[in-house]
């Protein structure tokens, strides 16, 4: 369920979602268009390299390599893999006119898995970062109007709850992200509405109790209190549809949800920002066919706090602390409670080390056997700037979940070094 956020695309604030697919023929074909594309014309202006047309592009290489002890994210048996993924990353612009901007985002990657080769891309598909997408965004007079299409490619074996299923990491999915925002702006006040799709299609058919679709519209209005205070709401109305026909013994029950949540950002401080949102959120679940044994109808609290302090200079932390309510795969839902501490520190011009740690823990609504299980994890990474082209990073992660379904709980590290080349 995607719920009414603190951002919004405007002064006030900012909005962002995300998602996309290929094949191994479609990689070889897209690599060599985008390789033939660097010989084009070069483009002026900053962080651009070449030029087609009135299109500027910036193209930049990427490589991971990652050792990873539980890939299959398994109590008994886990499956470590070294994994290695190039990939290129690639931004475009066409300013249409002075304010009409189209702009397309692409990040593509593919793993080769060297312990087992038959996971490489999980099925042949093509990695699809979350900043992928195609936007265009608009300024008539007042109102500033965003189209969006944003496509995802994720892997995740932690998600991938099915009884009796040996194969989680074959849980590929792709999300795709598509809608339209309209803000109104009225100097002191801003009106925005958003329409949205959501799609969730799994590449595999042991999955097909995942897929669904969710329509959404939010509106509201955001109010310049104070230089320092925005002040708001945003009310929305969601339909969800399970696409699963039964197959895998799983019918989960399509729903309605109605959610309001009053909002606002203070800067009580040049170095303290404090952005907080809480609401009501109540479902209707229709019970087409309760094979997930749950007929709750709830009702509910969520938000969500950050608080972001600039100790010095070079130091920058944040705490936040938030409450969702998440779709359930073998419930109609599952509560969600998340505690993060994160921290930047800046130590020099090329040195850059950052961390964070969190716990989540969640709760299902109902069903057969619902699960209770808390998730603790602690990251930390640093970038080395070589040049102003050339970054590299290292970063390492402990997670480990706690869950009363017996095998559903494990720990996993995670090691990784990221290169990127900006042309």
């Amino acid at each position: 369920m995607v719920f009414p956020k603190l951002d919004c695309k405007s002064r006030f604030c900012q909005r962002k979602p995300a998602l996309s697919l290929c094949s191994r023929k479609g990689q070889r074909l897209l690599l060599a268009m985008l390789l033939s594309l660097i010989a084009a014309v070069p483009a002026g202006g900053e962080n651009r390299n070449f030029r087609i047309g009135a299109f500027t592009f910036d193209l930049a290489a990427t490589f991971q390599a990652e050792y990873n002890d539980n890939i299959n994210g398994a109590t008994f048996n886990p499956i470590s893999d070294f994994i290695l993924t190039p990939g290129i990353s690639l931004t475009g612009e066409w300013k249409a006119t002075e304010l009409n901007t189209l702009r397309v985002t692409l990040g593509l990657g593919y793993s080769k898995y060297i312990k087992n080769p038959q996971l490489d891309s999980v099925r042949n598909f093509i990695n699809i970062s979350p900043d992928t997408e195609i936007s265009f965004t608009a300024y008539v007079e007042d109102f500033t109007i965003e189209a969006y299409d944003r496509l995802a490619y994720s892997v995740d074996a932690t998600d991938a709850l099915l009884p009796n299923n040996n194969n989680p990491i074959d849980y590929g999915r792709f999300i795709n992200l598509a809608g339209v925002n309209v803000d109104w702006d009225l100097n002191d006040v801003i009106l925005f509405l958003g329409v949205s799709r959501l799609d969730i299609i799994p590449t595999t058919s042991d999955f097909d109790f995942t897929a669904r679709t969710e329509h959404q519209v939010q509106a509201g209005p955001r109010f310049l209190v104070a230089p320092n205070l925005t002040l708001g709401f945003t009310g929305a109305v969601a339909y969800n549809v399970w696409h699963d026909s039964g197959a895998n013994g799983v019918i989960k029950n399509n729903s309605w949800s109605y959610s309001i949540a009053p909002m606002a950002i203070w800067q009580p401080t040049s170095v303290i920002n404090v952005s907080a949102s809480a609401g009501v959120i109540w479902f209707e679940f229709q019970n087409n066919d309760p094979t997930v044994s749950d007929d709750s109808d709830p009702v509910g609290f969520f938000g969500n706090i950050i608080v972001t302090h600039r100790l010095t200079q070079k130091y920058t932390h944040s705490l936040g602390f938030s409450r969702s309510y998440n779709y359930g795969y073998l419930s109609n839902f599952t509560i969600v409670d998340s505690l993060v501490y994160g921290w930047n520190w800046q130590i020099a011009k090329k040195i850059n080390p950052r961390g964070r740690f969190g716990w989540d823990r969640g709760n299902d609504s109902g069903g057969t056997n619902p699960e209770d299980y808390d998730r603790f994890y602690v990251y930390v990474g640093m970038d080395y700037r070589f040049s102003n082209n050339l970054i590299a990073g290292l970063n390492y992660e402990w997670s480990h979940r706690n869950s009363n379904i017996y095998n559903r709980t494990f720990d996993r590290n995670r090691a990784w070094l990221d290169v990127r080349y900006d042309f």
